[in-house]
């Protein structure tokens, strides 16, 4: 047992977490300057964007959109009027010195993000998700104490999901931050690629004695940066704040920094509250209002979720709960799986072909999923005969990894080789072989040691390389030696 969960016998563990996702507009937030990852730094910058004296923002409607979106797919409230608001901080690649996002009037408030953790589902709580713009971004070389700042980030749109304080396990805050990025793939308003800076993450955290209904004092995990460094902050910070504790020291509210390096949480700086960011309306951007026929309009083109997927296969199919989170980890796997079903394979069936085989196929050239690689109705096919026992498992296998390695369809490729079992038209002749080759078996078995089917099965099996069912070698066995 980890430490993790030696000090949750005794101490409750308060996550929130604020995810950050840059959303795939042509144009920045509150400008028409283009925002693409990549770009040589400096050169995707505008007045704007560099909070240059006089420079007016004017509101990106497609992110509007993008929040709507999000906000439908789970199910939080979208409102038809909403405002901006100045966010005073001081940082390095902050141009302006303060951040236009949202306050006390954002786009959505509410929704839930249902996720599974130890094969249990957990209704995770939003509290609010809004619209703001990116800052720049620094980089520091410590060697030669020297920073530089790229200001192309500045200004790109993001949207920030905030949950309410109910998540009670460092893995499970990992879950949702998955789930988050899984959503917003399946509704095409980011790749939120961790890598690229397009989803970040801070997480709030406090412990509390068991039974203790009162929360402990919150410190705050800025910008970390993938799904695992979000666990292992967490981790982090929590094992700090207990040994504060049974020391008897007081947690104090702080920001504190993911240092990958030395793999702890660092204090960057003691927080006060929300109020030293003083904000206040932006006095460029005029309330917005729009109409509800275009909120439902959004809505009515979402296509289905990841946990709608999980919720029918689990319930109408059988399908175990962690199967069913795998076959909906993109929209691309959630379709093959659907179609799959259309051409009549048996759910679980096409779950252990997809996820086992096709799967090792992709792993092994280390590709991502590719539906197109192998059509679902070819899959379906294979399964199909090998059902029927018309071709053996090991056959079906060989047959999916030559449709996958070449451009051959399956006739083509069932024909370059005799793959049929009802067409082994030696099998007689094998079958012979093995018992002339292995005449103690033989005498063994007629005296009555019949588990040794099994061994002249697996020498069957190995002389016809894999491509005649167990069915015909047992029926063709047991005619032989009894």
């Amino acid at each position: 047992m980890n430490n993790i969960e030696t000090i949750n016998k005794d101490w409750d563990f308060v996550i929130g977490i604020e995810v950050h996702v840059q959303l795939e507009t042509e144009s920045k937030m509150f400008s028409t300057c283009e925002y693409t990852y990549g770009k040589n730094p400096n050169t995707l910058t505008c007045p704007t964007s560099l909070g240059l004296p006089g420079a007016l923002p004017s509101i990106n409607e497609k992110a509007i959109d993008f929040a709507i979106k999000f906000g439908s797919a789970v199910n939080a409230k979208i409102h038809s009027s909403f405002s901006f608001a100045r966010k005073h901080y001081f940082y390095p690649d902050l141009p302006k010195g303060y951040q236009i996002s949202q306050f006390d009037k954002p786009i959505v408030t509410g929704g839930i993000v249902p996720i599974w953790w130890n094969n249990k589902k957990y209704d995770i709580k939003l509290t609010r998700a809004h619209l703001e713009e990116d800052a720049g971004k620094s980089t520091h070389n410590s060697s030669n104490n020297n920073s530089q700042v790229d200001f192309n980030r500045s200004g790109a749109p993001l949207i920030e999901i905030v949950t309410e304080p109910v998540l009670t396990h460092p893995v499970q805050a990992k879950i949702f931050i998955q789930r988050i990025k899984q959503i917003v793939n399946y509704i095409t308003i980011s790749n939120a690629e961790m890598e690229q800076g397009k989803l970040r993450c801070d997480a709030n955290i406090s412990i509390k004695k068991k039974g203790v209904k009162e929360f402990g004092t919150k410190t705050e995990i800025k910008n970390i940066n993938s799904f695992r460094n979000v666990q292992k902050a967490i981790e982090s910070e929590i094992k700090r704040q207990h040994q504060l504790l049974e020391n008897g020291h007081q947690v104090e509210q702080a920001s504190l920094t993911w240092n990958n390096e030395k793999n702890t949480a660092e204090i960057m700086r003691v927080k006060e509250n929300a109020d030293d960011y003083r904000y206040f309306p932006d006095p460029d951007l005029p309330p917005v209002t729009i109409k509800n026929s275009k909120i439902e309009s959004i809505k009515e083109i979402l296509p289905t979720l990841p946990f709608e997927f999980e919720n029918k296969w689990i319930n109408t199919y059988n399908v175990k709960p962690e199967e069913a989170i795998t076959l909906a980890s993109t929209r691309y796997i959630a379709s093959y799986f659907e179609e799959m079903i259309k051409h009549n394979v048996d759910p679980k069936n096409a779950s252990k072909w997809i996820t086992g085989e096709l799967f090792r196929l992709f792993n092994e050239i280390n590709i991502p999923f590719d539906h197109n690689r192998i059509l679902a109705k070819d899959l379906a096919k294979i399964i199909s005969l090998n059902d029927s026992e018309e071709i053996t498992t090991n056959s079906a296998k060989e047959i999916l990894r030559k449709l996958f390695d070449s451009n051959k369809s399956i006739e083509a490729i069932m024909n370059e080789e005799d793959y049929l079992s009802s067409t082994s038209n030696n099998i007689e002749d094998i079958v012979n072989k093995v018992l002339k080759e292995n005449p103690n078996e033989v005498a063994r078995f007629k005296n009555g040691e019949e588990k040794l089917m099994s061994y002249f099965i697996g020498k069957m099996m190995k002389e016809s390389k894999g491509r005649i069912s167990h069915k015909i070698i047992s029926e063709e066995l047991i005619k032989k030696l009894k």
